[in-house]
């Protein structure tokens, strides 16, 4: 076993999960191998966002690995997402609405509109293939963006799907509502949809000064499914979940790779697992939408947690100075990645199908016993 990864109660390990969709099933390969090779019974502290938060539970659960993969496949099986029907029938009367009103509008009003219609007609082949609808849009966006503005204020919902079916299924999985009896200290990271706040909830009070110096923690006695569920809800997509007297959504918005509450929770070996190869610097170009689009995701993933890195390597650079005596040193271990982006598309983050989540899962196996192999390293 590397000694990094050793039982220690001086150095308790924390493992910190990052958000990132279907990408989830990486993480549970990883898990599969730290759990039956790498000789971690059980880490002391498990921070997790999103699908980070969803496995973190499960983990603080005590599910087996494959137990883990059977929740995330079921996922694929029978999608546990209802569409939400008060957000098409808004939409509906919302375009119908304009539809009557448009030829109502007095025709003083439409001197611009007509010469910018007049330019985009003027700068496109509109006979062309594809043309038709780029001039629609390019014309929406320059001269009557008051259309979509006006839409999007009717539509009288937030969200496109109901994820309470989800919550029903991770109760399936757990057997309960609650994490009760569990010894992994926990941390769910979620978004105040009121304030944009970040919104910790954990299962132990964190140390002194993070209580201090953080107001955002909310400790709780039990873990409740609803918290969870809640740090997975991403924005618009999912509806927001009441928790008490906040509303709250996905985490990833703020802490996708969520350090400073494992560190609050007395880790001092830090562990994360991401669900983005890095290679960022030697990727090609982006040939493709897709390619942009997954290189904008894995990009904003990627520097959430770089910034949480350097705050925590900072962090060591004044506790070694000792010019704070209540600071100690935590050693942060390279994470554990995708060693190639190849299975990871853009659409994988939520690509929630049997064979493209198990290819997750045996990346995630690749990865975490190449991690082993090597020898885990401490970032700098």
């Amino acid at each position: 076993m590397p000694q990094a990864l050793l039982t220690d109660e001086r150095s308790p390990l924390g493992l910190v999960l990052s958000g990132g969709g279907a990408r989830g099933a990486f993480q549970v390969g990883v898990w599969k191998v730290l759990h039956e090779e790498g000789g971690v019974r059980a880490p002391a502290v498990v921070s997790g966002t999103s699908a980070g938060a969803l496995n973190g539970a499960l983990i603080a659960a005590g599910l087996a690995p494959r137990d883990m993969l059977e929740f995330w496949l079921g996922l694929a099986d029978a999608p546990p997402v209802r569409a939400n029907p008060v957000f098409f029938r808004s939409l509906e009367r919302a375009v119908g609405r304009l539809l009557l009103n448009e030829p109502l509008r007095p025709f003083w009003r439409r001197g611009r509109e007509a010469r910018i219609l007049a330019k985009v007609l003027r700068q496109h082949r509109w006979f062309a293939s594809g043309t038709g609808p780029s001039m629609l849009l390019e014309y929406l966006l320059t001269a009557r963006f008051d259309l979509v503005s006006d839409a999007l204020d009717r539509i009288t919902t937030s969200y496109l799907f109901d994820t309470s079916p989800v919550r029903e299924h991770l109760r399936r999985a757990i057997g309960r509502d609650t994490l009760r009896g569990t010894k992994v200290r926990l941390a769910i990271n979620t978004v105040d949809v009121r304030t944009g706040g970040v919104v910790r909830i954990v299962n132990a009070p964190p140390a002194k000064r993070s209580a201090e110096a953080a107001a955002h923690y909310r400790v709780v006695d039990e873990i409740t499914l609803d918290m969870v569920l809640a740090s997975a809800s991403i924005p618009l997509l999912f509806n927001p979940v009441q928790v008490g007297g906040e509303l709250l959504w996905d985490g990833g918005l703020l802490v996708n790779t969520p350090i400073a509450p494992a560190v609050a929770l007395g880790a001092r070996r830090v562990l994360p697992v991401l669900v983005t190869s890095g290679g960022l610097g030697t990727a090609p170009g982006l040939p493709t939408f897709g390619a942009a689009v997954e290189r904008l995701a894995d990009s904003f993933l990627e520097n959430a947690y770089n910034t949480d890195k350097k705050l925590l390597l900072s962090r060591n650079h004044v506790a070694r100075a000792g010019r704070d005596p209540e600071l100690a040193v935590v050693e942060l271990l390279e994470p554990v990645r995708p060693r190639t982006s190849r299975t990871f598309n853009a659409g994988s983050y939520l690509y929630f199908e049997r064979r493209a989540m198990t290819a997750m899962h045996d990346a995630g196996v690749e990865a975490a016993r190449h991690w082993l192999r090597a020898g885990p390293r401490m970032e700098s």
